[in-house]
């Protein structure tokens, strides 16, 4: 089955679901159905890409599509989700997978059972720098390389929200999620320890006078299997920062990617003793084409699903626990 064959509702027009019809249109789909609550965002996004709209989610399920992508807001995504494969339908949905681990597990059942894929939008494992950064990680572990074996992973990520989003005060994000939406970087900090936490602990707030009510400032501190994390996320932060560090028994590696188009990856191991510096070119539609290319590989059964729903409740059940209190050793 050739991508431009499959049908695809898109459930949610916003800026996000913009960016994903135009990902999905550049990877050669062609036959839409779209949904929004604010109909003439629906006629937008049909008028630019084809296809047809429909006034209600549910009746978009009743259409020919064959997957849905999930662009709604957090607390929506498992209903819709459980709806949608009820129907038959493939289902992609933007990350976290829901605000609560809450019903994860009989998605993921009912997904099985029903012979449906689920995939969730954590892009940023696509992302050309993390996925060199995970190649030299893991090349590591298998011959006790550069950097050897790694004992600590450490993730920033921090931007100023007034920047980005000038209405900021508005957002959802101000009042519920704060920066705990910016749980990328929680992930990647798991994903590159190739593991879920035995324990983690956390701390969160409001602190940069910007007029959050939801916490501008999250602390975590993992401890894995084999290693531990730690995660800094921010929404206050100039100039943009992200990054990742890996330290090893042998060196560290340390990848800088604070814009959307370029990044830097560092190596040092002390059997050379010299840092060495690698470069890297990408575009921010890069990681979501990826993302949407292995979906579908997926449903046509030619790739496994980068991040299936166990992948992504790990950091669900992190960020709901710090958010209430409830960490597995929390007093």
């Amino acid at each position: 089955m050739a991508v431009k064959d499959h049908r695809v509702l898109v459930a949610g027009c916003g800026s996000i679901g913009k960016r994903h019809a135009a990902c999905l249109y550049d990877i050669g789909i062609r036959q839409f159905v779209f949904f929004d609550p604010d109909p003439e965002r629906s006629r937008e996004l049909a008028a630019t890409y084809g296809g047809t709209t429909v006034a209600e989610y549910e009746e978009g399920l009743e259409t020919d599509t064959d997957s849905v992508y999930l662009l709604s807001p957090t607390r929506l995504h498992i209903p819709q989700a459980v709806a949608a494969v009820e129907h038959g339908k493939h289902v992609f949905t933007e990350k976290p997978l829901s605000d609560s681990p809450d019903g994860a597990a009989e998605l993921e059942r009912l997904a099985a059972e029903r012979g449906r894929t689920v995939a969730v939008g954590f892009c940023f494992r696509f992302h050309d720098g993390v996925r060199r950064l995970i190649k030299t990680v893991r090349s590591s572990y298998l011959r006790s390389g550069e950097i050897g074996r790694t004992v600590s992973v450490r993730a920033m990520m921090g931007e100023h929200f007034p920047d980005v989003r000038p209405d900021y005060l508005s957002t959802h994000y101000v009042k519920y999620s704060g920066a705990f939406e910016l749980v990328h970087d929680l992930d990647l900090a798991m994903y590159i320890a190739g593991a879920e936490p035995e324990e983690y602990h956390g701390i969160c707030g409001s602190y940069s006078g910007l007029g959050f009510e939801s916490p501008d400032t999250v602390q975590l501190i993992l401890r894995l299997p084999e290693c531990s994390a730690s995660v800094h996320l921010d929404f206050f932060q100039s100039p943009r920062t992200r990054t990742l560090s890996v330290l090893g028994t042998e060196g560290q590696a340390v990848l800088e990617f604070p814009s959307w188009d370029e990044y830097t990856l560092r190596t040092y191991g002390r059997k050379s003793g010299e840092w060495k510096t690698e470069t890297g070119k990408t575009e921010r539609n890069d990681m979501f084409r990826a993302e949407s290319e292995n979906f579908f590989a997926a449903i046509e059964g030619r790739e496994a699903v980068m991040c299936p729903i166990s992948e992504a409740v790990k950091s669900l059940k992190v960020t709901y626990g710090v958010q209430n209190g409830c960490s597995p050793t929390a007093h």
